[in-house]
């Protein structure tokens, strides 16, 4: 991975879910712009799938410390 991507995925991870969630959005849409790059089923289905993972562990973390 370049620099620049991993400073893109710094920046990610500084921002609010909602922003992470427009920002995601926004970047599968432009994917399926990508001449001669498109993914897969396949692959699509695997980023949903470790997205709703990530979503649900932050919303149980977000459960447990709103429970203490």
């Amino acid at each position: 991975m370049t620099e620049t991507a991993s400073q893109l995925l710094a920046v990610f991870d500084s921002l609010s879910p909602q922003e992470q969630h427009e920002l995601m959005t926004e970047l599968l849409r432009r994917s399926g712009e990508l001449s001669g790059q498109r993914l897969t089923d396949e692959q699509l289905v695997g980023i949903a799938t470790e997205t709703f993972l990530a979503l649900d562990a932050e919303e149980f973390d977000d459960a447990a410390t709103q429970a203490k």
